[in-house]
């Protein structure tokens, strides 16, 4: 599977097979983007280090923390 880039502003899906934690199948906007550091980091959101976390905000206005392979552009 080829991974998807999103940047700041970009609207998106959580993808329907998501993990509970991220909240599948709810459309956010991203709102920051960062990249996994440490395994702990990589044991918490289960994604290898270097990958991509993106801060999305939810239609309520929640923010979460959400790997890119998660995520659709919407």
């Amino acid at each position: 599977m080829a991974m998807v880039d999103f940047t700041w502003g970009d609207s998106v899906r959580i993808k329907a097979d998501a993990p509970p934690q991220f909240r599948p199948d709810e459309a956010a906007s991203v709102c920051g983007i960062r990249e996994i550091e440490t395994a702990d980091q990589a044991e918490h959101f289960g994604a290898p280090i270097g990958s991509r976390l993106y801060l999305v905000e939810l239609e309520e206005g929640e923010a979460i923390e959400v790997p890119g392979t998660w995520l659709d552009h919407a």
